[in-house]
């Protein structure tokens, strides 16, 4: 990718359409994997894409036009685009382009190379071998795979911007598949190959799935409950645009007008930190060029800030935060609840009695983002005098995200961010949460 020549196509087109403010992002993302099921290599995988996205401000508009070539001929073309649907616009750019921050932090998330084909196949091979060497329970349907991710950004403009940055990942994949009888079960860990051996990986996996054999429903009634981390983070990412600006100038989240007030358990500190270490992805930039920082968005309980990008800091009179996905939109840059005192064991015996939740199923049809309301099928164990028993699924749980972040007890002591994901949690335990079950 060649963003000088990108560059000066672009700065030539504009000039011929009378355009002074024009910004130029391109993306180029690659990904390979292999997979392994029974004891072959049922597919190897290898795709590479690239976007690029011109924004011209023409008339005191802003338009956009995007493709998926990155050439100096589709830049003049979409300028010429770009200048067209700004003359369609109504509502003129107030903001402007930006100059770029004095200062970026330097991130560094390079792994190796994308790994050969023919490692990934072997190394997805050896994982199925394990695998099946893990238990006679192992069936059909297990499957293993190596996978590697690397992806740029660059960000220029007229105003003198000029930023770019770049991050892969080699990651591993164990999906394990266990028959008992009539009785089935699976559990999966997705982990990047630098942070484990591959035994671990597959014990771990295989361990799961094993775990939830026998499994039967509770009775129903409130509960005091445990999420583990992959729970807490799929309702963190479920419901991440209740604590953004844009929904709180659009009226569509209780925490509109509540930065200052206490909006949770005095144990709840909730941070976005671009630069958390076991975060994959680091970045020293938003969407808009902006240096990103660390931040509080709730500190002991209380909302100090929402996250703001350029435009929705002026409509309300704020700075931002340096959480632009866009010139329009907002997102985390690594949003975590930050761990509390609590080893997993301390944890279960402060619970005593009730239920350890490790997955929640149907977020996007049973949690309601506006009101907070979810109603949501649950599985994982049963908890009884501080250990965990029996594994239990097809129960709900119905709550509210608002309430529930009052509801907080006891935090653990560490965070676990997704493998490519910008949320992280430790394990939760939450007080009287209404189970709907047998």
């Amino acid at each position: 990718m060649n963003t000088e020549t990108i560059k000066t196509a672009v700065a030539r087109a504009a000039a011929e359409l009378g355009v002074q403010d024009y910004e130029i992002s391109i993306s180029t993302q690659e990904s390979a994997g292999a997979e392994a099921l029974r004891d072959e290599i049922s597919s190897v995988t290898y795709s590479r894409s690239s976007a690029m996205q011109i924004r011209c401000v023409k008339g005191g508009k802003s338009g956009y036009a995007t493709s998926e070539l990155v050439t100096a001929e589709a830049a003049a073309e979409l300028v010429a685009q770009a200048c067209d649907n700004a003359s369609v616009i109504d509502e003129e750019d107030t903001v402007g382009l930006f100059e770029g921050s004095k200062e970026y932090t330097p991130v560094s998330d390079r792994a190796e190379a994308l790994p050969s084909a023919d490692d990934m196949k072997s190394h997805a091979l050896q994982l199925q071998k394990m695998a099946y060497d893990a238990s006679d329970k192992i069936v059909e349907g297990t499957q293993c795979s190596v996978a590697g991710l690397s992806f740029s950004t660059a960000l220029m403009n007229s105003a003198g911007l000029d930023v770019s940055y770049d991050c892969s990942l080699v990651y591993r994949v164990v999906s394990a598949a266990v028959k008992d009888g009539d009785e089935a079960s699976d559990d999966y860990r997705t982990i990047s190959l630098a942070k484990e051996a591959p035994q671990v990986s597959v014990d771990k996996a295989v361990t799961g799935a094993l775990s939830k054999l026998g499994a039967d429903s509770v009775d129903s009634g409130k509960y005091n409950v445990i999420m583990d981390s992959s729970t807490v983070r799929s309702l963190l990412s479920t419901y991440a645009a209740v604590f953004s600006a844009r929904s709180a100038y659009m009226k569509t989240t209780l925490l509109a007008g509540k930065e200052g007030q206490v909006v949770a358990s005095p144990m709840v500190t909730l941070v976005d930190d671009p630069f958390y270490p076991e975060k994959f992805g680091h970045c020293p930039f938003d969407g808009e060029g902006v240096a990103v920082y660390t931040k509080n968005i709730i500190e002991n309980g209380q909302l100090k800030t929402l996250l703001y990008n350029r435009m929705y800091a002026k409509l309300l009179g704020k700075e931002t935060t340096g959480n632009a996905s866009d010139a329009k939109h907002i997102e985390p840059k690594g949003m975590y609840v930050a761990p509390g005192e609590y080893t997993s064991e301390d944890l279960l015996q402060k619970l005593g009695n009730g239920i350890y939740i490790t997955g929640l199923n149907g977020l996007h049809a049973g949690a309601n983002v506006q009101s907070g309301d979810f109603s949501l099928q649950a599985e994982g164990f049963l908890v009884e005098n501080g250990k965990k028993s029996r594994p239990v699924k097809n129960f709900t749980i119905a709550d509210n995200f608002f309430h529930i972040l009052k509801k907080v007890d006891a935090i653990s002591d560490t965070v676990e961010f997704g493998t490519v994901s910008d949320f992280g949690a430790p394990e939760i335990l939450f007080t009287d949460i209404s189970v709907s079950g047998k």
